[in-house]
Parts: structure tokens; C-alpha cells; sequence
């Protein structure tokens, strides 16, 4: 009986270690930052931000139609609500806006200069209430992951401003 309990102990540990040696655990990958990069970077087939009123239109026109959303509800709040100048102004400056994975929309960055700043002192809620007029997108996907994704972009303003009397 010892005898046959012994073969079993030693059937078991071979089986065991016969695990251990075809176990992919142990197996170690690594990723190089080339090859996330290259997983990451948009292609053709991942699909842009949208909004609920440019669903029906191929990938190519969604986003012009996304784009002219967002640059005209902008546009026509910034026309409506910034004060009059308290001097001339002409300046391009960018906005940061970020959709996130739920297809909310917010002010990242804005990077205009002091000149603007001091002319419109209330640029920057200005500009914040402006993005909250948009109104909720849908999240970018990506193709090969499969999930839905975060996306910033950059959106040159310009302010021309002729000086109040």
C-alpha cells in the first residue's frame, strides 16, 4: 500500500511540474512603444466624434458635419455674448475640446494672449459656456480595440474686433 501511494505522490508531482513546463503564464511579452503607437494611431477604418444629427452620412462627411456643428453653435455664441472691444483686435488663437468615452464635450485649453485677455477679461467663461451650448456627442470608437475612445482636437478661433467709441 506504501508502495502505491508513493507511485501516486511521484504520478502527481510529474504531472505538476509537466503543468508548469507548458504553462504560457510564465511567458513574458514585451510591447514596444512602436508598436503601441502604431495600434493607437487613427486610421481609416476607426470612426470620429459625432453628434446625433450627422448619424446617417458616410465616415468622411460625419465629421465635416461634426466639425460645422461644433464651429457654428461656437461661432454664433461667441458673435451673440462677447462684449464690445475696448480696442482693436484681430487674433487667431486655438481651443483645445475634448469628447470623452460617454460623448461629453468640455474646454481642455485655450491659448489666447494677453492683448485678448485684456481687451475680454471674461474670455475664458465666455468661451466655457460657449462649448456648453453644444450639445452631447457620441464618443469616437476605435476599430481595433473595439471600445469607445477619448479624443481631443484643436479649433483655431478668430476674433476680429473693431475698437467701441
Amino acid at each position: 500500500m506504501i508502495h502505491s501511494s508513493k507511485y501516486h505522490l511521484r504520478f502527481l508531482i510529474v504531472l505538476f511540474l509537466f503543468q508548469l513546463t507548458s504553462c504560457h503564464l510564465f511567458e513574458s511579452t514585451t510591447v514596444t512603444t512602436k508598436e503601441i503607437n502604431d495600434a493607437s494611431a487613427w486610421s481609416s477604418q476607426d470612426i470620429g466624434p459625432s453628434f446625433d444629427s450627422c448619424d446617417e452620412l458616410e465616415a468622411e462627411e460625419m465629421m465635416k458635419c461634426f466639425q460645422a456643428v461644433i464651429t457654428n453653435t461656437i461661432s454664433d455664441y461667441l458673435n451673440e455674448n462677447l462684449p464690445e472691444a475696448n480696442e482693436q483686435i484681430d487674433e487667431e488663437f486655438l481651443v483645445s475640446i475634448k469628447v470623452d468615452k460617454e460623448g461629453y464635450i468640455s474646454l481642455e485649453n485655450a491659448d489666447y494672449s494677453n492683448l485678448l485677455r485684456n481687451a475680454f477679461p471674461e474670455i475664458e467663461t465666455i468661451l466655457l459656456d460657449a462649448v456648453y451650448q453644444l450639445p452631447q456627442g457620441k464618443p469616437a470608437v476605435k476599430s481595433n480595440v473595439g471600445t469607445y475612445v477619448a479624443t481631443e482636437f484643436q479649433l483655431p478661433i478668430r476674433i476680429l474686433a473693431q475698437q467701441s467709441n
